[in-house]
């Protein structure tokens, strides 16, 4: 029996607690700002997007400036003399050799 009237007593104590913020409905709405705040606002909110597109420009640039730097250069074919002076060779001294290098990067 005594659960049944704590239980009571708890639901009671809810319910008192409760009912005022039941009542009030909706909070209150803050006034609306005055004319000089709306434009201080709006001249805030005008020097913030002017920082924000310089900083997108910059950002742009340092991309750019990457892109370019980064990129893989083409090598250009290149002559050279290689001397192999009393290393044991096959064929005639003056016989050309031509090195190419096939490369796959997977």
């Amino acid at each position: 029996m005594d659960s049944m009237w704590s239980k009571r007593i708890t639901s009671a104590l809810m319910v008192a607690w409760l009912f005022p913020l039941l009542q009030t409905g909706s909070p209150q709405q803050a006034p609306p700002p005055s004319n000089p705040e709306l434009h201080a606002l709006r001249r805030e909110i005008e020097a913030l997007k002017e920082g924000q597109a310089r900083i997108e420009k910059q950002l742009q640039e340092i991309r750019d400036l990457l892109s370019t730097i980064l990129a893989p250069r083409p090598t250009e074919p290149r002559e050279i003399t290689l001397t192999v002076d009393g290393a044991p060779a096959k064929g005639e001294k003056t016989a050309r050799v031509i090195l190419i290098e096939f490369s796959d990067y997977q």
